[in-house]
């Protein structure tokens, strides 16, 4: 696939089959690919990743995310089968950019997935509980001095992949020439 077609092929996924499974490969190449990302001054240290296919880690992740935000307990990961949660150094170069690192790395992840033929969605709300939990954090063996900002999902939809959308313009745009 082309980079264009996997992106106008991009879709948040939200139903995922937990039964079937993705393979090492896949996941490795899928992260790999997170890896390639542009980083902030190049501080590839600031950021961890942790590739998560306990469900009942992510059973537990669902309850305390639900605690967090005070809301009933629900799956905030959609029944995906893996989940890669990109966590952040405390000590970053400039307010938030642990955000924007972190986008860039799960952004390449989503494409090559979708590249792959595996559905995927950027979970930010989801890793909130799991911020807040050092038990946890420890659980998934996210290092100490960091915590969790960000995470994809991957796996397969249960109603198949979504079809290749028209790129456009959609969001306001001006040009300045």
């Amino acid at each position: 696939m082309q980079t264009l077609e996997s992106i106008a092929k991009r879709k948040s996924t939200r139903d995922f089959d937990p039964d079937k499974a993705v393979s090492n490969e896949t996941i490795d190449m899928i992260v790999k690919a997170g890896c390639q990302a542009p980083i902030g001054a190049n501080k590839r240290e600031s950021l961890h990743l942790t590739v998560c296919r306990s469900k009942a880690i992510l059973e537990e992740i669902n309850q305390s995310t639900a605690t967090a935000m005070q809301t009933e307990a629900r799956d905030f990961f959609y029944s995906a089968p893996v989940v890669v949660f990109v966590s952040a150094s405390q000590e970053q170069m400039a307010p938030g950019i642990e955000y924007a690192n972190a986008a860039c790395v799960i952004e390449n992840m989503l494409i090559a997935a979708t590249d792959a033929g595996i559905d995927n969605i950027y979970l930010w709300g989801a890793v909130q509980g799991l911020a807040k939990n050092k038990a946890l954090c420890d659980k998934l063996g996210i290092p100490n001095g960091f915590r969790p900002v960000s995470a994809a999902a991957i796996g397969y939809s249960r109603s198949g992949s979504p079809k290749a959308r028209e790129l456009s313009v959609s969001l306001e745009t001006n040009y300045v020439e």
